[in-house]
């Protein structure tokens, strides 16, 4: 069997040979190039829904996303131009209309992406006046709650359930910018409650009914441990 050709191209003037199909995100880890996603994951499906990839392709019409652009003999990818800036930076201000500013409160808060990306990119202003439309927050099952003016709609938590877990027990719902995460049972969980949704959550949509308000997590020590939530020790 022959083996394939790699591909090289440059991503901010730096070279990188990778495997033909690879993602430009993906290569660009690969030089230690972080490129933001929200709705990007390794191992789900393609969702490109946040738009917080974007990056400058050399002869591209406008700003691709990374997290769906297949790297290509001789490209030539710029992650950090003024122009991808402004782009994330917008996109933060629309992530931000109606997301509620309680990050103290927050279970999530100082580990949170969109937190981690508002202080990069400075999104610290907003052109949006607009009242922000508050839901309350559900309680699902023992363990997981949901947030919904928390949720920025990236559907890890979907794509988890479904692909990773093979279990489906959450949907979306609606359409559009009134689309909402639901669980498979009306207005509970209907699972073995593995968490899963939970701890692929990159703000504080939905959280943890056994960690609420207990500690933060700079407080917390990680160490290498197995998931007790079942006798497969993962």
């Amino acid at each position: 069997m022959t083996e394939q050709k790699q591909v090289t191209l440059k991503i901010n003037d730096r070279t990188v040979a990778v495997q033909p199909g690879t993602l430009v995100i993906e290569a660009a880890r690969r030089l230690g190039i972080e490129v933001p996603s929200f709705c990007y994951y390794p191992g789900l499906s393609l969702q490109a829904a946040c738009r917080m990839c974007l990056v400058d392709v050399e002869k591209a019409p406008k700003l691709q996303t990374a997290c769906t652009l297949v790297a290509l003999e001789g490209m030539v990818v710029r992650t950090e131009t003024e122009q991808v800036k402004q782009a994330r930076k917008a996109m933060l201000e629309f992530l931000l209309t109606n997301h509620p500013l309680d990050c103290p409160v927050c279970d999530k808060g100082g580990e949170c992406e969109l937190q981690d990306m508002v202080f990069r990119y400075g999104a610290d202003e907003s052109r949006f006046v607009e009242e922000k439309k508050h839901r309350p927050e559900e309680k699902w099952s023992e363990l997981v709650y949901y947030d919904a003016p928390r949720c920025i709609l990236c559907f890890r938590c979907v794509r988890v359930c479904d692909e990773g877990m093979d279990v489906k027990a959450l949907g979306v719902g609606q359409r559009g910018a009134y689309s909402v995460i639901i669980p498979n049972r009306e207005d509970h969980l209907e699972c073995e409650e593995c968490g899963m949704c939970i701890d692929i959550c990159p703000v504080g949509a939905l959280t943890s009914g056994t960690y609420r308000y207990k500690t933060r997590p700079w407080e917390m020590k990680y160490v290498g441990t197995v998931c007790a939530h079942c006798s497969n020790g993962c």
